[in-house]
């Protein structure tokens, strides 16, 4: 629009101003050899003058319209690939920010990217943790919680208990961060250890979480659906499931005797 402008201030009248120049100069030296011209010639010749400059505005204009519209439409494809630069660069972020992927599909919660290999792993880490706060430390409990409509869909967390310091500890890891330590438990008196790691003792805890899943149905895609496995050394039978819809309100519990089928608890809500 800048040239447009430039043009209609300057280039025009720089136009107008040349032609009418070079008429004067002819009519000039007309004049000097004595060759008489009419007002109607004059009349005539600036008529023409001015068709021919609406002639040259009209085709400037019409090829600076046409400019203007393909900056327009080109700017219109900028604007866009970069907003679908931005959504990609975030997209990329929020990928990247996972450091492992342990639930593929929200919507099979059952399928989980977790086996006793993975398992294995991340207790060594957490073990060696818990025995650097204390000495004696020995696994107590054991969950996996699931949360498939949040950021951080699953985490794995280990609780260990110190008969020597009558305490408690738990260390956590999901998708996104490291493994930590949460927030300290109350002093412990005393609790029951496990002798040999659940998932090694009943390596079918896969089947029962799949079972389960399907006697509890599907859940609402809700940020408070969800639901928590958990084995706890010292209750029978330590292997436990509870699912909440965040939509319906509906809960429902499972246990397991690490043989059979899930057995009910009830559904509540």
């Amino acid at each position: 629009m800048r040239e447009f402008r430039e043009f209609l201030e300057k280039r025009w009248w720089q136009g107008i101003g040349g032609i009418a120049g070079i008429i004067a100069i002819v009519i000039g030296i007309l004049k000097w050899q004595g060759i008489g011209i009419s007002g109607l010639a004059v009349s005539i010749t600036l008529n023409i003058i001015f068709v021919a400059a609406l002639v040259i505005i009209a085709i400037w204009a019409t090829k600076w319209k046409r400019k203007c519209e393909v900056a327009s439409s080109r700017l219109g494809e900028l604007q866009r690939l970069v907003g679908e630069t931005i959504e990609a660069i975030k997209a990329q972020k929020k990928v990247t920010g996972l450091k492992r992927v342990l639930l593929p599909d929200p919507n099979n919660i059952s399928k989980l990217n977790v086996d006793n290999d993975l398992l294995n792993e991340l207790y060594g880490q957490a073990y060696s943790r818990a025995v650097s706060k204390y000495h004696d430390a020995k696994l107590s409990g054991f969950a996996i919680l699931v949360d498939p409509y949040s950021d951080d869909r699953v985490s794995i967390h280990f609780d260990f208990h110190s008969q020597w310091a009558g305490r408690e500890c738990t260390f956590m890891i999901g998708e996104i961060g490291d493994m930590q330590e949460s927030l300290p438990n109350e002093p412990v008196e005393r609790e029951a250890t496990f002798d040999e790691l659940p998932w090694i003792q009943e390596p079918n805890w896969l089947q029962f979480l799949k079972k389960s899943c399907e006697r509890a149905g599907p859940l609402s895609p809700a940020r408070w659906s969800g639901y928590i496995l958990s084995a706890d050394a010292g209750r029978d039978p330590q292997w436990w499931i509870y699912f909440s819809d965040g939509v319906t309100g509906k809960k429902s519990r499972f246990d397991w005797d690490g043989i059979g089928e899930p057995i009910p608890r009830g559904e509540f809500g």
